[in-house]
Order: C-alpha cells, then structure tokens, then sequence
C-alpha cells in the first residue's frame, strides 16, 4: 500500500510541477511579446529622416518617393506613370512594395499612387488615428495636394479596405 501511495505522490507532484512550468512559459512569453512590441514602437517612432524624392526604376519604369504633410502626420508615398491616377492600398503588415509586380504595368496606362498607411513604412507613426475615416482623411488630403480633380481608381485589400470604404465617400465629393 505504502508503494502505491508513493506512486500517487509522485505523479501529483510531476502534474504539478508541469502545471507551474506552463504558467511560468506562457507568462514569460506574453511579458517578453509586450516588452519588445514597446521597443518596437519607440524605434519606429524615432525613425531617421527620409531621402525625398528618391528615383528608382522597376522593369524600365521610373517611379519615385515622396513624403507629404498629411492630417498632421507624414505621410510616404510613391508615385509613377502616366494617366488618370489610381490609388493602391496595401494590407497589414506590408507596406507600398507590396504592389511592386503590378506597379510597372499599372504605370503603363495609368498614374500609379501607393502609399504607406500611416503607422506602416516610412509613413509616421502616431499614437493614435488609425480608423478608417481618419486613415482615409490622411490619403483624400494627399490626393487633394497632388492635384486630382477627378475621381479615381481605388484598389485595396486587409487593412487597406478598411480605408477604401469611408475613402469613397470623400472621392465622390472630388
């Protein structure tokens, strides 16, 4: 009997055991993703300035980045080729060279206009505002300053949807 309790005694203290390592594990996991997600953020906010108006070209078509003051934040940009202008959104967590493959062929027969959403890329990265409607406030004052009139094209995807859907509101108003 003496042995059979042992037995018992020792598999309730090996459960135990186990028990306390898991908790200890996912706690220390949980602190240390909370922990670099803080370094993370006050690095990104503390970017070095961006090269403007930095050319490159991509399968012989030239396209170039830009920043803009935007809605109170800096906003990246990239822009390219000829033709009624349309806009790509990209998703989470990418940035404008998402779009990289189709940007040459857009190029062709349009002006191609991807952007880093704010908090992403080279754009800033403020503490608050990522909504939609404050997101497509940030990109109908880019359109705004770039000088189209006219409506235009809108392609986005993920996050980028979020934005395109209070975005057509205010390209309606264009």
């Amino acid at each position: 009997m003496n042995e059979k309790s042992n037995s018992s005694s020792f598999q309730f203290s090996f459960y135990l055991v186990t028990i306390f390592l898991t908790i200890f594990v996912v706690n220390l996991i949980i602190f240390s993703s909370l922990t670099l997600n803080m370094n993370h953020t006050s690095i990104a906010q503390q970017q070095p300035p961006f090269n403007e108006d930095l050319s490159f070209d991509i399968d012989n078509v030239t396209f170039s980045h830009h920043m803009a003051s935007v809605n109170g934040i800096q906003l990246h940009y990239v822009t390219g080729g000829q033709g009624d202008p349309i806009l790509l959104l990209h998703g989470w967590p990418q940035t404008w060279y998402e779009w990289h493959h189709i940007m040459p062929s857009l190029a062709k027969n349009y002006t191609v206009i991807i952007l880093d959403l704010r908090g992403l890329g080279d754009s800033s990265k403020p503490v608050t505002g990522y909504d939609g409607k404050t997101t497509a406030e940030d990109i109908y004052q880019l359109i705004s300053q770039l000088g189209f009139n006219q409506p235009i094209l809108l392609v986005a995807h993920d996050i980028g949807s979020q934005t395109a859907i209070p975005m057509q509101q205010l390209i309606q108003t264009m």
